[in-house]
Formats: C-alpha cells, sequence, structure tokens
C-alpha cells in the first residue's frame, strides 16, 4: 500500500507540474492575441505593416487550432517546420488530457497543495536561462527537438517578422511567471488555514 501510495504521488506530481505549464501556454499559440502584444515591444511587425502581420498571427494561431492552413504569405521551408510544431502541440494537447484524468485519479488535497509550491520553486529555477536564451535557443532548445535546420529563419520568411528571438524569450519569461502564479494560486487555494504542511510524497 505504501508503494501504491508513492505511486500514486509521483503522478499526481507530475501531472500537476505539467498542466500547470502547458495551460499557460496555450494562450501563447492558440490564440494569436500574445503574438499581437509583442508587436508593441518589437518593430519587425511595423517592417511588413502591422496589418499583415497580424493577419498572419491570425493564420497561425488557427493552423495550429486546426482551423485554416498557411495560405499567405509563408514559404515552403516555414511551412515544413509548423507542420513539425504543430504536430508537437498536437501531442502536447493529448498529454495534457492524459494528465488532466490522472490528476483527477490521484487528487489529494493536501499533496496538491504542497506540490504545487514545489512546481512554483522548480520552474521559477528556469528563470536561469534568460540571460543566456539566445545560446540556449539556438544550440539547446532546437536542436534536442528538431533534426533539421528548418526553424532558422531568414527575411524571407514571414516568422522572421511576426517571432524574432526576443518574442520567444518574452514567451518563456511569461510562461514562467505565469506558472509560477498558477501554482501559488493553486497552493492558497488548496492550502488548509491556520496547519503547517512539510514537503514530501504523503
Amino acid at each position: 500500500m505504501k508503494i501504491l501510495s508513492t505511486l500514486k504521488g509521483i503522478v499526481l506530481f507530475i501531472s500537476l507540474f505539467y498542466l500547470t505549464f502547458y495551460i499557460p501556454m496555450t494562450l501563447t499559440f492558440y490564440s494569436p492575441g500574445w503574438m499581437k502584444l509583442n508587436c508593441n515591444w518589437h518593430e519587425r511587425c511595423e517592417t511588413i505593416g502591422v496589418e499583415n502581420a497580424y493577419k498572419g498571427m491570425d493564420e497561425l494561431a488557427a493552423y495550429f487550432r486546426h482551423q485554416g492552413g498557411l495560405d499567405s504569405f509563408w514559404t515552403k521551408k516555414e511551412k515544413l517546420h509548423l507542420e513539425e510544431v504543430r504536430g508537437m502541440f498536437d501531442t502536447m494537447f493529448i498529454a495534457g488530457i492524459a494528465a488532466a484524468a490522472l490528476l483527477a485519479l490521484t487528487f489529494s488535497r493536501k499533496r496538491a497543495a504542497r506540490f504545487a509550491l514545489v512546481n512554483a520553486a522548480i520552474i521559477l529555477c528556469l528563470l536561469i536561462v534568460l540571460p543566456f536564451f539566445g545560446t540556449f535557443w539556438r544550440d539547446i532548445f532546437h536542436p534536442l527537438l528538431f533534426d533539421n535546420q528548418l526553424w532558422l529563419n531568414t527575411r524571407a520568411d514571414l516568422s522572421f517578422y511576426l517571432m524574432p528571438r526576443q518574442f520567444f524569450k518574452y514567451t518563456v519569461a511569461l510562461l514562467i511567471l505565469s506558472s509560477v502564479a498558477l501554482n501559488i494560486a493553486i497552493w492558497l487555494l488548496l492550502r488548509r488555514p491556520g496547519t503547517k504542511t512539510s514537503l514530501g510524497w504523503k
């Protein structure tokens, strides 16, 4: 029984960790709002015209939701890369459904409150990549996920203007801070006032 309890705790921890990072992430690619907001923080949207940039963003978000194609502006190389990216997002969506089901099956108010704090601490540590984001993005992240160089943008690619590296740096910062805030909110919601808890699987 102790082994089963420990396994349930591990599954709960992983499921909660995944969901509290994945849910904020969906807001950055299934909706064009975050991409459009970033147009205020970099000048590349103005290079091709904000209206054209917004059209591309709307089209990209719809493509990730399987509600449209990449019918304008996009180069063949970009389409191949974004098809790979959409496949990854689809896999993450399925994993999110599985994580939600596992979270429901293993849920424990006391454990979830503890793990939310642990999650917040772990995810907050990811901020360490921001000062070295260029190296991380170019030499670690993409080579780890892709076995090609289709992700490398040129000035001929619409992605060059919609999503410069600065956009991804801000996105990573947003995801980290949003996930930390979500975990802290879960801890505040689930913790029992007036009681102290220690970290652990029980």
